[in-house]
């Protein structure tokens, strides 16, 4: 009997050797292969946010909550669909529901390939396939290159609103090593852009058994939509302009020979079924969304502390005596697996010698004088200020672009001075009651609890509320000054225990030392999340709290309105703890900073 091959198994598959014969052991039941593809959205989702300043702890995730984000891909996709209708007319076929797309088999070399079509268009003039992601077009439009001081996309949009490479106008480009250069990207199958185009390029070799001259297209989030606020029965009305159409005809053409060639290759891994140890590499994508599900399989022979995996800034390799450079990769392949197996002379940045120190005395490092000066710029009372928000792919609420972080709750404690807080009298805070638009509400609250004073306002990896505070600001016009004057006065608990450049520069240190961490522990393992670096200065846990993570608080958030009365108290009871615990960590790191 031949085996089928679905997008999501060859995407899985392609990985490495291994991975086939592994998924036959560990076969997942959780999940079919609609719900993978969905499920790869979400992961591809939230590791857009990390681009946002969100802590790598927020990025917690497991396919219990798919049926949360769910309703929004599906509502994505009913959105391209109409958005193909009343652009090319003539026959459109979609379906939000395993089995109701339009499927397509191709049968290579006894196996079966399979994909389902988002949706499918056929009109007096072509064929039209479009793959559906709820990415936006601002992963596509960025990609530009820079000719005399200006930079311009790789991308232009023509009359009808869809993305076209630029090549296709000016075919000169092609000769251009700067537009090529970003023009590559799009075949980088683990980043970027290039997942999708990859993705789009196996459904057209599928696809080109039945069809020879359909047209290719990705539809995606419009990075530019601005939402004007109406809305029918309660929900959001969204225009055709929500949605942007990539053209990717020529590239996934350009593809296919390639496509071809990881296909055989896919299928003698399965044929092969070996188990067998590989290189390990990009493929395993560590510390994305996607990493493989088997890594731990894999990487079972490092150290559980101190491995080479931990070093800060090992993307950019270690030189050794001679000058040469090994790749982090490469020096695992060689036997490299902890940091002490890397010669102390082959550390050229100085980060990296603290952390082989730490290895090897188990003693933590502190660069006390740092920490000291960067505590000493602090103006009290602090205001320890900690957000929430809904990543929504589709805006909710007025003025809101496609995946804006909208707040729904802030959780502060107010030290009066070094030391002075009380974890529950000093606290004050702000929680939505439902999904109504709430921004004014918090906005009103913010304003009134930090007062104009001049007090510092502690936060844990700044650029997230700073981004927020100024989004609040542009929506609300009238608190501006005062949100602003917010902002200004922003104080990131981050650049104490690890570092910032600008900071410690402006203080007189060198750059050398600036650049410098101020604190390692080997139980940060290569992290300074507010997760990482609690345990260390505090006996508070997260374990045990109905809500211990971001992700969990967005789920708890997005699940109110399916809740009873019973069940809402309990759920922002839990928020409420959560969000309080964030902004009381911060008070006792920073108390325990000052005493060291």
């Amino acid at each position: 009997m031949s085996m089928n091959i679905t997008k999501s198994k060859f995407m899985e598959y392609i990985r490495c050797n291994r991975y086939p014969a592994l998924n036959n052991i560990f076969m997942r039941k959780d999940l079919d292969d609609v719900e993978k593809d969905r499920f790869h959205e979400l992961l591809e989702t939230l590791e857009n946010m990390k681009e946002d300043g969100i802590d790598e702890d927020f990025l917690e995730v497991d396919t219990s909550h798919l049926d949360v984000m769910m309703p929004y891909f599906n509502l994505v996709e009913v959105l391209a669909a109409r958005k193909i209708m009343t652009l090319f007319g003539g026959e459109t076929r979609y379906g939000v529901k395993y089995g109701t797309q339009k499927l397509f088999m191709r049968e290579h070399q006894n196996f079966n390939l399979m994909c389902y079509v988002d949706v499918y268009n056929k009109n007096s003039d072509s064929i039209n396939i479009i793959e559906v992601k709820a990415t936006t077009s601002n992963k596509f439009m960025s990609l530009g290159y820079k000719e005399d001081g200006v930079k311009s996309s790789i991308f232009y949009i023509n009359d009808d609103n869809i993305l076209k490479l630029r090549e296709e106008l000016e075919p000169e480009l092609l000769s251009n090593e700067k537009y090529v250069k970003q023009r590559a990207k799009l075949f980088e199958r683990l980043d970027g852009a290039g997942v999708y185009v990859y993705d789009l390029a196996f459904q057209r070799f599928v696809i080109e058994e039945d069809i020879q001259d359909a047209k290719y297209y990705l539809g995606v989030l419009n990075h530019e939509y601005v939402f004007d606020g109406e809305y029918l029965d309660g929900e959001p009305v969204y225009t055709n302009e929500s949605i942007r159409l990539i053209d990717l005809t020529n590239i996934t053409k350009e593809l296919q020979p390639r496509i071809q060639r990881d296909i055989d290759l896919v299928i003698n891994r399965i044929i092969e079924d070996d188990e067998k140890r590989v290189r390990l590499d990009k493929h395993c994508q560590l510390k994305k969304m996607r990493e493989c599900i088997f890594k731990d399989l894999c990487y079972d022979q490092f150290p559980q502390k101190n491995s080479i995996l931990m070093y800060l800034d090992k993307h950019n390799g270690f030189k050794d005596s001679t000058g040469e450079k090994h790749d982090c990769f490469d020096l695992i392949a060689e036997g490299y697996l902890s940091m002490e197996d890397i010669p102390h002379d082959w550390l050229n940045r100085r980060n990296n010698q603290i952390q082989r120190d730490v290895a090897i005395t188990k003693h933590p490092y502190y660069d006390y004088t740092k920490i000291k000066d960067a505590i000493d710029t602090l103006k009290y009372p602090l205001y320890h200020l900690d957000f929430e928000s809904f990543p929504c792919p589709l805006p909710r609420f007025k003025g809101e672009r496609p995946y804006m972080q909208s707040l729904f709750q802030f959780s502060l404690h107010i030290e009066k001075s070094p030391g002075v807080c009380d974890k529950e009298r000093d606290h004050y805070e702000f929680l939505a009651d439902s999904h109504r638009d709430i921004r004014e509400d918090l906005v009103k609250k913010l304003c009134e609890y930090i007062k104009n004073d001049g007090g510092s306002v502690i936060v844990y990896n700044e650029s997230f509320e700073k981004t927020r505070i100024k989004e609040l600001a542009k929506f609300f016009p009238e608190y501006s000054e005062k949100l602003l004057n917010i902002n200004e006065r922003l104080f990131d608990l981050l650049h104490v225990v690890k570092t910032n450049s600008k900071l410690f520069e402006s203080l007189g240190y060198d750059m050398e030392r600036s650049k410098t961490i101020n604190y390692y522990h080997e139980d940060l393992s290569g992290s300074f999340s507010i997760k990482k670096v609690l345990p260390l200065f505090s006996n508070l846990t997260y374990k045990g709290m109905n809500v211990s993570n971001g992700m969990e608080a967005v789920y708890a958030y997005a699940k109110f309105k399916d809740l009873n009365e019973g069940e809402l108290a309990e759920s922002r009871t839990a928020l409420k703890l959560y969000c309080q615990q964030d902004t009381w960590a911060m008070v006792e790191i920073l108390d325990k900073l000052r005493k060291i």
